[in-house]
């Protein structure tokens, strides 16, 4: 089993209620399936992840390359939702 922390960033952060959490998933799992677990577990940031972009350990994961990046015990997933600003 793998056990990676997400950091939760900005309305991401509002809906999940915390700012950091830890999942447990099978080895080999990948950040579409945490991206998947985390609609699972956590319903209300669904509206939050179709537009958010992971970053693991501290690189930005293209969208497409989402079901070939493997996560391992250790790292570090931050969900970066869309920021608007001026």
């Amino acid at each position: 089993m793998a056990s990676v922390k997400v950091l939760f960033f900005a309305r991401a952060r509002e809906l999940a209620g915390t700012s950091a959490s830890t999942l447990t998933l099978p080895d080999g799992s990948t950040v579409a399936d945490v991206r998947s677990k985390l609609v699972l577990d956590v319903p209300a940031l669904a509206s939050v992840l179709t537009t958010a972009i992971f970053a693991l350990n501290q690189s930005y994961v293209a969208v497409d390359a989402e079901a070939s990046t493997v996560v391992k015990t250790g790292d570090e997933l931050a969900i970066v939702p869309p920021i608007s600003g001026g």
